[in-house]
């Protein structure tokens, strides 16, 4: 060492730690999807939630063949997940996505290498909701291309849903998916609920922001609304046991 730098003597400082997080939820999400995020903090929003979000690579515009690839990056997103931390919770965070591998896929390849881990996903959220809500005629807004809207249909019926009356914006990508207009949903909402047979309206992408929108539009309508975040939310902290209120986020989140 120089003679001219001067020795630093450092001092060891007494540290003080606060309570461990009640619940830690790791998100994965797509890498173009820029409002899963900014949702899953607002809905899960209390200090004592641990949030840890890692990314898969997917193309901006999705199609049933994208879909389907995502398979093949899940077990690599939950490995760089707080690989030596705790986590509670996987929020896979895709609900077209979840619909073409199928849940239990997602489910087996989350848990692969971490078997105590439990996993969610948007649509299995939503229908764990709308089973709780007690509504199984829905109408369905989504802003998918076609090929995913039949994919996503079948889905749904074929889990036991009817589907009263179905609308979808017209967009291919998670940028324009993001810059819907609360004015867009709440039109759209009135005009699919025109049915009185339906008893809930489910939107259907994590793209589409729904935090901070959901009570508007169920006062809209009146009936319950269930949206891919604000389920997939409401589920990560039913699964582990959490059974919190949050207020704004709509009539599934006074569910316990």
């Amino acid at each position: 060492m120089p003679d001219d730098i001067a020795t630093t003597t450092w001092t060891e400082l007494p540290v003080a730690f606060g309570p461990e997080p009640a619940v830690c939820v790791g998100l994965i999400a797509l890498a173009n999807d820029g409002t899963i995020e900014a949702d899953v903090h607002d809905y899960l929003r209390a200090a004592d939630i641990r949030i840890c979000t890692t990314r898969v690579r997917t193309p901006l515009r999705n199609t049933l063949a994208s879909l389907i690839e995502l398979g093949d990056t899940i077990a690599d997103a939950t490995a760089v997940l707080v690989p030596e931390g705790r986590l509670d919770v996987v929020a896979f965070g895709c609900t077209s996505g979840a619909m073409a591998l199928g849940p239990e896929t997602v489910r087996a390849t989350v848990t692969r290498g971490r078997p105590s881990l439990h996993v969610t996903d948007p649509v299995s959220a939503a229908m764990r909701g709308l089973a709780r809500l007690g509504c199984r005629r829905i109408a369905l807004l989504t802003p998918y291309v076609p090929e995913v809207n039949a994919m996503v249909e079948g889905f749904l019926t074929g889990h036991g849903l009817e589907l009263r009356a179905s609308g979808f914006f017209p967009l291919s990508d998670d940028n324009a998916r993001g810059r819907v207009t609360e004015a867009s949903v709440l039109e759209a909402a009135r005009r699919l609920t025109a049915d009185q047979a339906v008893e809930a309206l489910f939107i259907s992408c994590t793209a589409l922001r729904s935090a901070g929108l959901i009570e508007r539009v169920e006062d809209c309508i009146g009936r319950p609304v269930v949206a891919s975040n604000q389920a997939l939310c409401w589920d990560s902290l039913r699964l582990v046991g959490d059974t919190r209120t949050v207020a704004g986020a709509g009539r599934l989140f006074q569910l316990v």
